[in-house]
């Protein structure tokens, strides 16, 4: 198979290139390197004969065109990602998230190809996710049993595909990326194309060069190894979300890319489910023991609540586990070990691209 990955140098990208490579399918990875870290990845692939990298910008349509590679399926992964940085520049997230994902649309309706979109949980308005009612527990919020609450699209799983996308309150990072995941159904119903839309929660893994406005789970190692304090803001460090590590997320892809055409025009929302939610208390208490240290005293608290910021999210994955007989086999302990051991090897280097 030949296979397409936008942002191909990043965490997302980077490893699932990586992953394919390995089993024998040709990567082409296209990546503008404007985000910090991957130029370390890019080094990973040079052992592999299957890769290679185009020096590029989904932005510029040019880039697309000139590629000279016909995908089978692409993975959209470019993105900027972070859920925070959007209100200084509203139009960086648009022209990244919105417009250059219509440059790849385009892209696969000249090439018949396939692709999946990086969505996002954001899709949702943080308002109405906020609006179940919730109790406050020791190191986290929990939705309340005893209220007789009703919303379209939660259940006690978690928010599923019916809940709203409607709402003011996304950020502009979410904003970005619900247009582009209605304009992706847009140009596969439209089109034909094969494509599917996976509304991410949090992911993450090894070779994420984390930072406090995105990627916080390998930032909250990142810190701990370092010796730099951790802030919580808002919500006093009890917000959750559902985590979902690399390995699964490449389990996922690959699943979805071998059956694409009986998917065609698909929306899912994905994470790691219930059995792998966490608080920040609770992932900065796991790496306190697995490391053998207490920064507790350390750690920050800014009462200010982020503007779109959920309390607690975690995905109902019933529908894509059905749909593509799967499910996450990563614990987040597990998975934070894995992050850990990354970080170890590369301390050195983390240090000086940090610090």
């Amino acid at each position: 198979m030949n296979i397409l990955i936008t942002g191909g140098a990043g965490f997302v990208g980077g490893n699932l290139a990586i992953k394919f490579a390995a089993e024998g399918h040709n990567i082409l990875c296209l990546d503008n390197m404007v985000r910090r870290g991957t130029e370390l990845n890019l080094q990973r692939f040079l052992k592999f004969k299957n890769i290679s990298f185009a020096h590029g910008d989904i932005r510029n349509e040019e880039d697309l065109c000139n590629l000279n590679f016909k995908a089978d399926v692409v993975l959209e992964c470019a993105a900027q990602p972070s859920a925070i940085d959007g209100y200084a520049n509203p139009y960086y997230d648009f022209a990244n998230n919105t417009l250059g994902l219509m440059n790849v649309l385009e892209y696969c309706r000249k090439n018949d190809a396939g692709m999946i979109f990086w969505s996002t949980n954001k899709a949702y308005d943080g308002d109405l996710c906020n609006s179940v009612p919730v109790i406050e527990g020791p190191t986290r919020y929990e939705w309340d049993p005893n209220k007789d609450f009703q919303l379209t699209g939660w259940t006690e799983k978690g928010f599923n595909e019916k809940l709203d996308v409607n709402g003011g309150n996304h950020s502009i990072y979410g904003v970005s990326k619900i247009a582009a995941d209605l304009l992706c159904q847009e140009w596969s119903s439209a089109f034909d194309i094969p494509i599917i839309c996976n509304r991410f929660s949090c992911l993450y893994g090894p070779h994420q060069f984390g930072k406090v406005s995105q990627g916080w789970v390998a930032w909250f190692v990142l810190a701990k190894l370092l010796n730099k304090p951790i802030t919580y803001y808002g919500f006093k460090g009890k917000q959750v979300r559902d985590c979902l590590h690399i390995d699964d997320i490449h389990s996922l892809i690959e699943k979805q890319a071998n059956d694409l055409d009986n998917h065609r025009g698909s929306y899912y929302n994905v994470g790691g489910g219930p059995d792998n939610s966490v608080s920040l208390i609770e992932t900065n208490d796991m790496l306190n023991n697995m490391l053998d240290i207490n920064q507790e005293q350390d750690n920050g608290y800014d009462s200010r609540q982020r503007r779109a910021d959920q309390i607690l999210y975690i995905s109902d994955i019933s529908k894509v586990c059905k749909d593509f007989d799967w499910k996450p086999e990563v614990s987040v302990e597990q998975g934070l070990e894995s992050v850990i051991s990354w970080a170890n090897d590369g301390l050195d280097v983390l240090q000086g691209l940090y610090f």
